[in-house]
């Protein structure tokens, strides 16, 4: 196996934030910590052996979750789906770059479409320097990162998942170990409030008692090898879903 390296940025509130990993024989190595850079450029020394991964925070998204009634149920219509962010938004298609996951119930059956999508001109902004290498980069939503991550560690299935991110918190919640809710810009003396009215919310009208998990080392059973605090976890989590991503 060739020495692949992995540069993952995260938009911040003024700047960009950035992390370079060498993964080899299943072994990480971190080039260098967390570092603030101005723009995504090529790393000339990795020559094409680095995929660039940009990571869009739940605050930069527009979210929405929609059912699905398709007539075939084995394909899905991007008419359909847009159709339902019309009414949302004018000139969704020319003003936004989308993509969407299917979540299927496994007790109900019911199917139903978590849509991502970001306005094109923050996206056109940060990438303009990749553009001659598009096969070496990809974007992608930060929340479905962390999720997918932390979603094969847990062993709950019901659980609400609060992270920080740019000086505020994120927090989201599995339902059958499927993403539900997304909630961005939390401050930090909101969260208690906001966690606990989530939870009152969810045991109340769905009878369902969330667990809530930290994004911090001890979920990721690290803690024997690292003290994460803050973004380090959002960025770990982000790192391994990228190299997986990538392989």
């Amino acid at each position: 196996m060739l020495n692949n390296y992995y540069s993952v940025t995260i938009p911040s509130e003024n700047t960009l934030k950035n992390l370079v990993v060498r993964a080899k024989d299943d072994q990480i190595h971190f080039i260098d910590g967390i570092n603030e850079i101005s723009a995504i450029g090529k790393i000339k020394k990795f020559n094409y052996n680095c995929h660039y991964v940009v990571l869009l925070p739940a605050a930069s998204l527009f979210y929405h979750s929609a059912p699905l009634a398709e007539k075939n149920p084995y394909r899905i219509s991007e008419d359909n789906i847009l159709s339902k962010f019309a009414e949302v938004k004018e000139n969704f298609e020319e003003e936004f770059y989308y993509d969407y996951l299917e979540i299927v119930s496994e007790k109900t059956k019911e199917r139903e479409i978590k849509f991502f999508a970001a306005e094109k001109t923050l996206l056109d902004s940060i990438t303009e320097n990749l553009d001659k290498y598009k096969n070496n980069y990809f974007i992608s939503a930060l929340p479905v990162a962390v999720f997918n991550t932390v979603n094969k560690v847990v062993a709950q299935s019901n659980y609400l998942l609060y992270y920080k991110i740019n000086s505020s918190y994120t927090m989201l919640t599995a339902v059958d170990k499927k993403l539900d809710l997304l909630q961005a810009s939390i401050s930090p003396a909101e969260l208690q409030s906001e966690i606990d009215k989530t939870q009152k919310y969810y045991l109340n009208n769905k009878n369902i008692k969330l667990k809530v998990l930290a994004g911090k080392s001890s979920l990721l059973n690290l803690e024997e090898f690292m003290d994460l605090e803050d973004e380090d976890f959002v960025f770990l989590t982000s790192m391994l879903w990228s190299i997986e991503k990538c392989q």
